[in-house]
């Protein structure tokens, strides 16, 4: 079975046999009848308001977000949805942004059924984060579900998750998407009550034929906060975490193709100004591909070792924008590097390269910057992140436990 007819073949099987008789791991949280993957996405500002998202196959009648406040009032909101048509599937995608509140809670209410009340939780400090890249697996996501979940149950006080890119293997496939959510629907919920960072990859770039397209589904599966751009709205943004400012983005200037000049030009203009006017201590990068190419054949340069195309474009930026800390993945191995000015400096923007959080294993050439590499090939991993206004503390850890690297950065 080519990989091709084995997407469609499991997506159909999983379409006819109804999302819940597959798996049975769904969270009590999304147990009403027509909500599936209910979960938070960060907006511009958590620490005042949260995104929540749900998918149905149907249009949900009387459906609302119902948000308790302390006091036990109660505020319903009508969510507003967007329609996906792709893979033989439809979809409506909810989504509804509410207001943050200590000790507030939510829940999704339509036609008679309910999840349960939900709460939100606030930023701690310091703010803790867990950092995830290539969650993409073949034909199983048992090997995300099992990372995912180890996380969060070391770390249950981490307030937010990012994945950083590669979320799924095929950005168009109804199953790679479902299977990608269904493994983080643990005990705990933690997909429902903590804001999750989503990244764009270059597989969410791929179509069902394994070509390049618009990143329709990630684009309709996430709403996230707006960045002022009429053309590229959900490719890069940007959001304030306790003492972090984080900027988030798309990397994906090939898989773009010709619209690829203009997402360079105009997101880095916008990241210019929005680096500029954060007062925040901590000024965090999150996006996909990394600044040196790791064997990786750069089509720019010609070249597969050395700074990457991506780190021509940001290198420079970076040290100009005063970048504390910069995560990426693709490469699916982990390395620490710290530079400016092209150079390795120890006082330079701290670089680390992250993943793989699934199944996908490679064997990965090393760079003359590598301060620090893991073994080759890298395990599944995670890092985790703590951050005050004075000390951000970052380490990589794997599924048996081993800490593959800590680092810590000091104001």
């Amino acid at each position: 079975m080519t990989r091709r007819s084995f997407l469609q073949a499991a997506a159909k099987t999983i379409f006819t046999m109804s999302f819940g008789g597959l798996f049975s791991s769904r969270s009590a949280h999304a147990a009403a009848d027509g909500i599936h993957h209910l979960r938070q996405i960060v907006t511009a500002n958590p620490a005042r308001t949260r995104m929540i998202q749900w998918d149905s196959p149907q249009l949900l009648q009387n459906v609302r977000v119902e948000l308790r406040s302390p006091h036990k009032q109660v505020e319903s909101l009508i969510p507003a949805y967007t329609y996906l048509s792709m893979d033989d599937e439809v979809q409506f995608i909810y989504h509804a942004e509410i207001s943050f509140a200590e000790d507030s809670a939510y829940r999704v209410t339509h036609a008679g059924s309910a999840t349960e009340w939900i709460p939100l939780l606030g930023v701690g400090n310091p703010v803790r984060a867990l950092l995830f890249s290539d969650s993409q697996c073949g034909e199983s996501y048992d090997v995300w579900r099992t990372t995912y979940q180890t996380a969060w149950q070391r770390h249950p006080d981490a307030d937010a998750a990012a994945i950083v890119g590669d979320l799924t293997d095929n950005g168009e496939s109804a199953w790679h998407w479902r299977s990608f959510f269904e493994a983080m629907e643990a005990a705990g919920a933690p997909l429902a009550r903590h804001p999750h960072i989503p990244v764009l990859g270059n597989h969410e770039y791929y179509g069902l034929q394994w070509t390049a397209v618009p990143p329709v589904r990630y684009l309709r599966t996430f709403a996230l906060p707006d960045n002022g751009s009429r053309d590229f709205r959900g490719h890069y943004y940007s959001f304030d975490l306790g003492a972090v400012h984080c900027m988030v983005l798309d990397t994906q200037f090939l898989e773009a193709e010709e619209r690829g000049a203009a997402l360079r030009a105009e997101q880095m203009d916008w990241l210019r100004k929005d680096a500029a006017a954060s007062t925040a201590p901590w000024k965090l990068v999150l996006m996909h591909k990394d600044i040196l190419a790791y064997g990786d054949y750069q089509v720019e340069q010609n070249t597969n070792h050395g700074i990457s195309d991506v780190g021509q474009v940001f290198l420079d930026t970076f040290d100009r924008l005063g970048i504390d800390l910069v995560v990426s993945g693709h490469v699916h191995a982990y390395r620490r590097r710290q530079m400016r000015a092209r150079q390795t400096d120890k006082n330079g923007t701290l670089y680390l390269l992250a993943g793989p959080a699934g199944n996908q294993y490679f064997n990965v050439p090393a760079e003359t910057y590598d301060i620090i590499a893991g073994p080759d090939p890298t395990p599944s991993n995670y890092l985790y992140m703590e951050a005050d206004t004075q000390r951000l503390h970052i380490r990589c850890e794997t599924l048996d436990g081993r800490v593959l690297d800590a680092v810590e950065l000091h104001k």
